[in-house]
């Protein structure tokens, strides 16, 4: 049998974990209809993008030292170089959408990048080979470790279809998976960092105006 005290504990605790799991989900709405609507944005402007999705994490051996705080910093700086028009190779992002994450049993801190580059160009996979080196090399100074899903589409066709890769404004197709990828997987609820509070922000938008 629970006491009094420890009836009215658990009513608390029960309490507060649904207004946070209320709280997930009006954020989970909220960031979905953002990025549906920055994807829209995006295709109204050109019609066509070399569509680029990327895991950002850290080598097993650095992931203790990881904290929120640098993961924010690494965003920032990799963000900031973005902002170039005459980087050869990040001058040709036009925008971008982004998730902070933590692995609930593995892989720790990472960020998810779905990038629209360029439809100019036609290697995606090289291309965000070259990004996720870049983030390893230049932006973690060695730390970085990164997941090519553009190297890896099958993955992604059995749940959503593959909606990476060339992707053109009236291919019903890719668009549509595209659009289901950013709605589902780029805007889920679950693997809040454990360190966050209300002002750390996890999902965002970056528009270059290319």
């Amino acid at each position: 049998m629970f006491s009094v005290e420890e009836n009215c504990v658990n009513c608390v605790n029960n309490g507060d974990e649904v207004r946070r799991r209320k709280a997930e989900q009006t954020r989970s709405r909220r960031n979905r209809r953002r990025g549906l609507e920055f994807e829209a944005r995006m295709f109204d402007r050109r019609s066509r993008y070399l569509v680029l999705f990327l895991t950002l994490n850290y080598k097993q051996e650095y992931r203790d030292d990881v904290t929120l705080g640098t993961v924010q910093r690494h965003r920032d700086r990799f963000f900031d170089y973005m902002e170039s028009d005459d980087h050869p190779l990040l001058g040709e992002i036009c925008g971008l959408i982004w998730k902070l994450e933590e692995g609930q049993w593995s892989g720790g801190l990472h960020l998810h990048l779905v990038v629209f580059y360029s439809g100019k160009r036609r290697a995606d996979v090289m291309i965000a080979r070259q990004l996720g080196e870049y983030w390893s090399e230049i932006i973690t100074k060695g730390w970085g470790a990164y997941r090519n899903s553009n190297a890896d589409k099958e993955r992604l066709e059995y749940r959503w279809g593959v909606g990476i890769g060339q992707v053109n404004r009236h291919r019903d197709s890719k668009r549509d998976s595209l659009q289901l990828f950013i709605e589902n997987y780029m805007t889920k609820a679950n693997q809040v960092p454990r360190t966050r509070t209300k002002d750390d922000k996890l999902f965002g938008t970056r528009d270059f105006d290319r």
